[in-house]
């Protein structure tokens, strides 16, 4: 009984012994297996964020023209309707970031004339305004934001009268602080991961400004000035809705 059940017993602790270094292998392979591919998953997610994420650019510079609608008899002069159109320059830094709100200040200048001619008489406008342009915007996509905008400014120009009844023009100043209160969108043009972005604008508000009083003098020296009196038409109050669109670059 003894010689007969080695050659058995010596069987079993075989195939135990394959099967069990069997197993083992088995067991390495699997675990190296999802190892080498959580080890190259991190890459692959942060590849696919930068190539998504478009650069931050801070700097914008706008070129565009603004229209105003002025009421009033002291404009009546000036225009055969009543719309003020002028160029206008901004320039801005967006020097906070809060998510997808951005607060951004710069400089504002606007500037344009209106010309007319009633019964023989030349009448022009100009006006300039300097001021210091505040907004928040929001961005719900990398390619459109909306934003509101608040712009104090300096209100500053003159008028002319031209009439060929007399040998020089009537002259008036015109000077005054002024309000802006607008809201407005825009929509980038090109792709977000450009490093300039190119964006459309357009934006509606009311503007405000002190009426001014328009009482002309002639263009001649102090002395003969003073001999020479003063003509008074309406005041003028350069304030109303206005109109502003303009392409604008990001960097």
């Amino acid at each position: 009984m003894k010689i007969k059940s080695r050659p058995l017993l010596t069987g079993i602790v075989g195939r135990s012994s394959f099967v069990a270094s069997f197993m083992l292998v088995a067991m390495l392979t699997l675990a190296s297996g999802p190892a080498a591919a959580a080890d190259d998953l991190p890459p692959a997610i942060e590849q696919v964020g930068l190539a998504t994420t478009p650069a931050a650019q801070p700097f914008e510079l706008a070129l565009g023209f603004r229209s105003s609608l002025f009421r009033g008899a002291g404009y009546d002069p000036f225009s055969v309707n009543d719309v003020f159109t002028q160029a206008s320059l901004r320039a801005s830094w967006a020097f906070l970031s809060r998510g997808r709100f951005t607060t951004a200040a710069g400089p504002l200048f606007e500037s344009g004339n209106a010309n007319a001619d009633a019964r023989g008489t030349q009448a022009h406008l100009s006006l300039a305004r300097l001021g210091l342009a505040v907004e928040e915007r929001f961005a719900p996509h990398p390619r459109a934001r909306a934003f509101v905008r608040v712009a104090p400014a300096w209100l500053s120009g003159e008028a002319t009268l031209f009439d060929p009844s007399l040998p020089v023009g009537l002259r008036t100043a015109v000077s005054t602080f002024a309000l802006d209160a607008s809201a407005g969108a825009a929509g980038r043009i090109n792709a977000p991961s450009s490093s300039v972005g190119v964006w459309v604008t357009g934006e509606s508000g009311y503007g405000w400004a002190a009426a001014q009083p328009m009482t002309f003098t002639p263009q001649l020296a102090s002395a003969d000035r003073a001999k020479a009196g003063t003509t008074t038409l309406g005041d003028l109050a350069p304030r109303g809705l206005f109109f502003r669109f303009a392409v604008a670059l990001t960097y």
